[in-house]
């Protein structure tokens, strides 16, 4: 059976047992469980299938420690209890917790069906509001962090405990949608939350954990596509969908959509593997409402983002563009300093490129500037930067440089890389470049004189021929003309 009454202390009531008046009462099917000890039996009072509580003792403090236990657990099970007690006693134990408080010597099938009943509902109704009021300020904390701050993925954790603490759930997951290697999308775990207070959750933690495939079939993918919750305990779904939730050993899950900017991004998962959940109609809507708060924050991140990208990024090559390249520049200086190293500031201009342009069309150009820049970017190294900084200019910071040797053979691979023909159009294209270099500390401490510097040895060549240079200052030139 599914239910317990749990009957604590004494079975004996008058001239017959408690259990065999209970047995008699018109009430849901339950087995009767009956312990003496009410210390033994307080790790079954908080077991999931125990549905009711009563308690038949004579010592009054035994029983209101009994129900301080209770009630520091956060226990919502209805306790009654048989006690003939003053009013004051009386009141002591209904704020511990207590539904009803009847006296033993007057309680018949009537009275103690009615009682139940009564409690029961009663406590239910104290629990789904208590349920909603959690759910409401988990929901409340939620939107505080994805409205309010860009990194909300810092704080997902403490969201989904507050979730899942307030809903009682064993798990809760949140999937995110990406592209599939074949057509179409699939949910890959973004972040998980398992309970440590559940019975069973502690048993299966690990377990739990490693399972990190999304917990879905086919046809719900769809329904949360168009924007459909789906919730309900194992018995309510239908045969053909309880296989996947039989195979995780999971009573009851809600999956909540998360869409942003219309567009499904994933959606939570709110498992339970001990209680068969029946979900409320204001607890599913308070859980939208957050998926809604979560869609909102990480709309307003993506469109930032995608802001911040345009401000810092050419348009049409996609690489950092002279504003990025100034914050990569002090990060270079920041890096050689700690490394006690150098960098070196790479200045690339294309060869005649205005007459491709006018003997192409400048769609045509666009497309070469497009594969000049990917062939950079393949060129150089992870920790290098190379950004767009005009028409036809480029700027490569190349870091870890012991000497100019070094920065020489940069030059000559990122000349090695442009040296091959393009294929554009059906075209066949040879684009040369010439290139100039600076040197970190040697040419200057600031971004606008190693520029300059590597400007300067790129102009010394590009007159005579496609090639590459380092800055020599004018005093050493003069010197090394006399010799």
């Amino acid at each position: 059976m599914d239910k317990t009454i749990l009957l604590l202390g004494q079975d004996g009531i008058g001239t017959e047992n408690l259990s065999d008046l209970l047995a008699r009462c018109e009430l849901p099917d339950s087995e009767i469980k009956v312990h003496t000890s009410l210390k033994a039996a307080e790790s079954i009072a908080v077991d999931p299938s125990t549905w009711l509580v009563m308690i038949n003792a004579v010592d009054f403090n035994t029983i209101s420690k009994f129900l301080a236990d209770l009630n520091n657990r956060n226990s919502m099970l209805p306790v009654i209890v048989l006690h003939s007690c003053r009013r004051k006693d009386l009141e002591v134990l209904i704020s511990l917790g207590a539904c009803e408080v009847i006296n033993p010597k007057i309680i018949d099938e009537n009275l103690l069906t009615q009682s139940i009943l009564s409690a029961v509902e009663r406590k239910r109704v104290e629990a789904d509001l208590k349920m909603q009021d959690a759910i409401m300020r988990a929901v409340n904390y939620a939107a505080e962090v994805f409205l309010l701050h860009m990194n909300w993925d810092s704080r997902l954790d403490s969201v989904l405990k507050r979730l899942g603490n307030a809903t009682r759930a064993d798990k809760v997951c949140m999937y995110r949608n990406s592209p599939a290697e074949n057509e179409g999308v699939h949910a890959v775990l973004h972040a998980e939350w398992v309970s440590d207070n559940s019975h069973e959750g502690k048993k299966q933690k690990k377990e739990i954990k490693c399972a990190e495939d999304a917990c879905i079939n086919p046809s719900w993918e769809k329904r949360l596509a168009e924007g459909d919750t789906i919730a309900g305990n194992i018995n309510e779904f239908p045969q053909r969908e309880q296989k996947t939730l039989i195979e995780k050993k999971i009573k009851s899950i809600a999956l909540i959509p998360i869409f942003s900017d219309q567009v499904l991004w994933g959606y939570m998962a709110f498992q339970f593997y001990v209680l068969e959940k029946t979900w409320s109609e204001n607890e599913i809507g308070s859980l939208c409402t957050a998926a809604r708060i979560f869609g909102a924050g990480i709309s307003r991140v993506d469109a930032e983002t995608r802001l911040t990208h345009l401000a810092t990024h050419d348009f049409l090559t996609n690489l950092p563009n002279r504003m990025l390249l100034e914050d990569r520049f002090e990060q270079a200086v920041a890096r050689a300093e700690r490394s006690n190293k150098k960098f070196g500031v790479i200045a690339i201009d294309l060869d005649k490129f205005k007459q491709v342009n006018d003997t192409y069309g400048h769609p045509f150009g666009d497309k070469v500037l497009v594969e000049i820049a990917w062939r950079l970017s393949e060129t150089i190294r992870t920790s290098d930067t190379c950004a767009r900084v005009g028409g036809d200019e480029f700027t490569v910071l190349a870091e870890g440089i012991n000497h100019k040797k070094d920065l020489a053979r940069v030059m000559e691979k990122l000349a090695q890389a442009l040296a091959e023909p393009l294929q554009i159009n059906g075209n066949t294209l040879i684009v040369t470049a010439s290139m100039g270099a600076s040197l970190y500390p040697d040419h200057g401490y600031e971004m606008e004189p190693l520029m300059k510097a590597a400007d300067i040895a790129l102009y010394q060549v590009k007159g005579a021929y496609s090639g590459h240079r380092i800055y020599v200052p004018a005093k050493q030139i003069s010197l090394i003309e006399q010799e």
